[in-house]
Formats: structure tokens, C-alpha cells, sequence
């Protein structure tokens, strides 16, 4: 079963994206950023990694650089979750060749796509 990593730190949302990629992978929920690069960095690997771009304790461009740095594939198992971009240096990561994000809020079968096209990619 494929496996996805939600990084998101509001547990509703994170509970969320679970009950809708549950019956088709095997999903695991951080809320933290650190924690999720501490996954990677000891070794644990996941087909899709969906991560909110802004986070308490850091945000999706730190955790792609991070992944970069770990395993320069890891950047491209990454979907950017996003309520919108509020700064200027967040819209022009968004707007990067390569990075791949959507627009909260969305159904759970735009979800289910856009990790497939993920998995097909990397």
C-alpha cells in the first residue's frame, strides 16, 4: 500500500486528509515540521508527502530544502497544501518549476488524484 505523510499542525485538517486517502494508503500525521524532516533524516520513507505551507515551527520551503539535503529525490514525493500564500517569498516558492501544491480547501477526490499524479511522477 502506497504511503503518504500529512504535515500539517491543525489536527482537524490532518484528521481530514486521513479519512480521505485511508482506504487507499497507508497515511502517517506529523505536526510538526522538524518532526517530519526527524522522520526522513532516521530513515523512514514515504511514496507522497503532503505538507501545509505555513507551519508553527517552520514551513514547506525549509522542509523541501531539508528533504533536498537528506535525498534529492525526496523533494519531488512533495505536495504543498496551501489556504493561500502570504508573503511574497511563499507566492514565489509556489511559483517555482517543479513545485506542485493546491488550493485548500478541495474535495477528497482532487486529493486522491493529485497524490496519484505525485506517485506517477516520482
Amino acid at each position: 500500500m502506497p504511503r503518504v505523510l500529512v504535515i500539517d499542525d491543525e489536527p482537524l485538517v490532518a484528521l481530514m486528509i486521513r479519512r480521505a486517502l485511508e482506504d487507499r494508503h497507508e497515511v502517517g500525521i506529523d505536526h510538526s515540521a522538524r518532526a517530519s524532516v526527524d522522520r526522513f533524516a532516521r530513515g523512514e520513507r514515504w511514496d507522497v508527502i503532503l505538507a501545509d505551507l505555513h507551519l508553527a515551527d517552520g514551513d514547506a520551503m525549509w522542509i523541501r530544502d531539508q528533504l533536498a539535503r537528506l535525498d534529492p529525490d525526496l523533494p519531488g514525493r512533495l505536495l504543498i497544501l496551501t489556504g493561500g500564500a502570504n508573503t511574497a517569498a511563499a507566492t514565489a516558492f509556489l511559483d517555482e518549476p517543479g513545485v506542485r501544491w493546491m488550493e485548500k480547501p478541495f474535495r477528497a477526490a482532487e486529493l486522491l488524484a493529485r497524490v496519484d499524479e505525485v506517485m506517477r511522477r516520482s
